[in-house]
């Protein structure tokens, strides 16, 4: 009965903790499942296949039952029209219909695209502000260090108050970096959880992955693949929607006849006789012959691929300078890893036995603290600033080219 109670009072006493370490691959799964965004495009694509299997049905037939009566002599008329779909129209326009819903497809495709670059645009922003958090976590500790030993000191007097004063003061607006780091971890939490089901805690989330600058194919693949976006894709689909509907409006041309037939029961000398009735009736397309739909339908259809032609040409220009973009970046990552880290290795182990042989002083100790978080903070900045580059270029190609 007491460990129950014991056990009963550490589920109150102990803090709860909910957390979901996420990698970019898992975040996108989680997308593709949870995201509300997701599920409306998909439902979009839904509706207009459904929207598209309402056209170019056969035209539903007439049962008429009618009593007429002339001289005293009624006849009754039991009849059933039908128009008759012989010219083809209503195959036109059903295949345009389901072009129309092909390019609703695709346009949804390059949105979902859109979607989950933006994801994982969100997710290297989680990823970036938690790497340079923990930088000023590392950094205050040492900081800590230098205080503790410098407030030792100062009680044996051994050193003089300006230093201990001097590093406090350093330790405090490092504590303010700090905090202001944590509150771009909470907005980039908040942001990359907007993804997600609307149940999701964004406390608990933490990206987990490693920030590394990217590889990116060669140019000249890249666009040879943006030809396939989902937008390009879309107008040119638009506009064989817009070929067939030409089609169907040049087939209101040509008359579709409407059959109807039944059985004829008039009362002649108090008898009731039965016979048939058998007509053909021909609409004459006299007014309305399709030209005004057929002019329409043709405009429509070379403002599509006049609009997948601009896209397509917009977006290879535009690839050519966000790969530029993108190189240069890598190329800026590398070289400051190789020099601004490299250099900054010894720094701090150089600066501290210059202060303790009393080469140099404190605020020279404190600048090369200040230099070296400085780099440590950069380094992983370049690195995503790279990845930015190369995913913004990906949303560019139409289809996930960064790994």
């Amino acid at each position: 009965m007491r460990l129950s109670v014991c056990l009963l009072g550490l589920c109150f006493c102990l803090p709860f903790v909910s957390g979901q370490d996420l990698t970019e691959r898992e975040a996108l799964q989680k997308l593709t499942s949870e995201s509300p965004r997701a599920r409306a495009l998909a439902a979009q694509v839904e509706l207009a296949r459904a929207s598209a299997l309402t056209e170019g049905l056969y035209p539903n037939g007439a049962l008429t039952v009618s009593r007429e009566a002339a001289a005293g002599t009624p006849e009754t008329y039991l009849l059933y029209e039908q128009p008759l779909s012989v010219t083809g129209r209503r195959g036109y326009l059903r295949r345009a219909a389901l072009a129309a819903a092909e390019s609703e497809g695709s346009f949804v495709r390059m949105q979902l695209h859109e979607l989950r670059v933006d994801a994982r645009l969100a997710f290297l922003e989680l990823l970036l502000a938690q790497e340079q958090l923990s930088v000023y976590d590392s950094e205050k500790a040492s900081l800590q260090q230098i205080v503790e030993v410098l407030q030792k000191r100062e009680k044996a007097g051994e050193s003089s108050g300006y230093d201990l004063i001097r590093a406090e003061r350093e330790l405090s607006l490092l504590e303010a970096d700090q905090g202001n780091a944590q509150a771009q971890v909470e907005k980039a939490r908040g942001l990359l959880a907007s993804f997600f089901a609307t149940s999701q805690d964004a406390q608990g989330l933490r990206a987990v992955g490693a920030l590394t600058v990217p590889a990116v194919p060669d140019l000249a693949s890249l666009i040879g693949r943006s030809g396939a976006r989902g937008d390009i894709q879309a107008e040119r689909q638009l506009a064989e929607s817009s070929a067939l509907s030409m089609e169907a409006a040049h087939r209101k041309m040509y008359p579709e006849p409407i059959v109807t037939g039944g059985l004829k029961s008039p009362v002649v000398s108090g008898q009731r006789e039965s016979g048939y009735v058998i007509s053909v009736t021909v609409p004459l397309p006299l007014f309305d012959r399709g030209k005004a739909e057929m002019g329409r339908a043709e405009i429509a259809r070379r403002a599509a691929e006049s609009r997948a032609d601009a896209i397509k040409a917009e977006v290879q220009l535009r690839l050519k300078g966000a790969w530029e973009e993108t190189q240069t970046r890598i190329r800026v990552a590398g070289i400051y890893q190789k020099k601004a880290v490299a250099e900054t290795g010894n720094l701090i182990r150089i600066a501290r036995a210059a202060y303790e042989g009393g080469e140099v002083g404190i605020l020279e100790l404190l600048d090369a603290y200040r230099t070296q978080r400085e780099v440590r903070l950069r380094m992983p900045e370049f690195a995503a600033t790279a990845r930015q580059s190369a995913l913004e270029l990906e949303r560019l190609v139409g289809e996930e080219v960064i790994p």
